[in-house]
């Protein structure tokens, strides 16, 4: 978890050492308890505590839920994780969805569709917004503040991974995970696929009517 380096020492090998304070009391039992919950929602948004209990207990609850019957519960379920659920959105089971902050929103819109394994994270305040009738398949990765706009009738095949966000690392005496990050955002206009295994980066935009064939980086 971010600490202030009390003293920074480089070994032979180049690599950088730091010394960092370590915690006690509770932040020792944190650590153990959940260290994802300690660095989002204790050290940085206290006030989403609550909302990340919740929202954690519906998806172990319902996600695993197969067929038709899951998708009908979780349809109802969900409603409150995202911001926007449209009509006859489809999300299967074992679908990640995180928000790490009270005003992050993830929007699915009218039959869009989130195969199993589907992985989305919004950092910060940011959006994530898969539109009308597109498909993301199984074990798609999708996170950023972006925001990161998936448009209409779009085809995401399995594997990919959308990133709207790149870390900062100018300062080769502090980790990068210290260094905060960067952010521009996404946009998949409509009517786009992309192959298995593609990769699409911070601050790009892939046209309408753009095939994407698999494994490239974009």
């Amino acid at each position: 978890m971010a600490q202030d380096i009390s003293e920074t020492q480089r070994t032979n090998t180049g690599k950088v050492e730091q010394d960092e304070q370590k915690p006690s009391g509770i932040g020792k039992l944190l650590r153990i308890f959940d260290a994802r919950l300690y660095r989002y929602h204790i050290r940085y948004e206290p006030t989403s505590l609550w909302a990340y209990v919740v929202e954690s207990t519906v998806l172990r609850s319902v996600g695993w839920i197969p067929g038709l019957l899951g998708g009908l519960v979780r349809n109802i379920a969900y409603q409150p994780i995202f911001k926007t659920l449209g009509k006859r959105a489809v999300v299967q089971g074992n679908v990640q969805l995180n928000g790490w902050h009270l005003e992050s929103e993830i929007c699915l819109k009218d039959f869009a569709y989130l195969d199993r394994g589907v992985n989305i994270t919004v950092h910060d305040r940011g959006r994530i917004e898969v539109g009308d009738r597109s498909y993301i398949g199984p074990y798609t990765c999708i996170a950023g503040p972006g925001p990161v706009i998936i448009g209409k009738q779009c085809l995401i095949s399995s594997h990919c991974g959308i990133y709207g966000n790149n870390h900062v690392f100018d300062d080769p005496n502090a980790y990068i995970r210290h260094q905060g990050f960067t952010h521009e955002g996404i946009t998949l206009e409509d009517d786009c696929w992309l192959g298995t295994g593609v990769r699409v980066l911070d601050g790009v935009t892939i046209g309408q009517g753009s095939v994407v064939g698999a494994g490239p980086v974009a």
